[in-house]
């Protein structure tokens, strides 16, 4: 019986030591991963790497019908001759107004608009059937993921507030007063920058932004010109001498 266990405790031993250098390396993946997030954040992906944090059917279905956040934005320069650059403007932003949108800005010679992102591409039809479009540019950036991430930074900041205001009706001290409430101000500010930064992907999100340049088409042409006055005179001194030291 003893000769049987001896072996069986060797195949133990060479096992264990087999596999102590691969539990090591993740062991120390995983904390040195977790040391490069902010305590507060790292934990909040703890909580979801949880047990029962698996994201359910409807979870599923949210994600699905939220799809991707995308920006649209163009820029076009229009051949545009004397006073069309007016009529022009007025027509886009009429068309802009039906469509749910507003000026954002106009100077004589350009204008920017605002239309909602479902009506962008109508928009940019309207604005190349005005007139011939010298230059274009349009562009689509997709957010998704910066969203996202701030959505999750906001949460963690919002959650470490109320943890504070907690801590602040529990001081027991001035001192400890104080130095809970610096800690609250530093975080609702980080709390606000958040929300700023969320309502400006939203507004940017919800409106795509046209800007449109009005350029006056070139024409070459040659202009006679006639001598002055005093251009007479000195032309025909020009003639004289001329006369007088150049002969055929």
């Amino acid at each position: 019986m003893l000769q049987m266990r001896k072996p069986y405790r060797c195949f133990l031993l060479v096992a264990g030591i087999t596999c102590l250098p691969v539990l090591t390396a993740c062991g120390s993946s995983s904390r040195s991963t977790r040391a490069e997030m902010p305590a507060a954040e790292a934990k909040a992906i703890n909580d979801r790497e949880g047990g029962d944090s698996a994201p359910t059917g409807g979870q599923l279905a949210q994600g699905a019908q939220a799809g991707t956040l995308m920006i649209y934005n163009g820029s076009f320069t229009l051949e545009a001759g004397e006073g069309d650059a007016k009529i022009f403007g007025g027509q886009i932003i009429d068309k802009t107004k039906s469509l749910g949108g507003y000026l954002s800005q106009r100077s004589s010679n350009a204008l920017t608009v605002r239309v909602p992102a479902k009506e962008f591409g109508a928009a940019s039809d309207f604005i190349r059937s005005l007139a011939k479009v010298k230059y274009e540019n349009v562009t689509a950036q997709d957010i998704t993921m910066q969203y996202s991430d701030l959505k999750i930074r906001l949460d963690v900041q919002q959650k470490m507030l109320a943890r504070y205001q907690e801590l602040l009706k529990k001081a027991d001290s001035v001192k400890d007063a104080v130095e809970v409430e610096r800690e609250l101000g530093r975080i609702t500010e980080r709390v606000e920058q958040l929300k700023g930064q969320i309502r400006y992907y939203d507004n940017q999100v919800s409106f795509s932004t046209i800007s449109v340049n009005f350029q006056e088409p070139y024409t070459a042409f040659t202009k006679e010109k006639k001598p002055g006055p005093l251009g007479w005179v000195f032309y025909g001194a020009y003639v004289a001498i001329k006369w007088l030291f150049v002969w055929d």
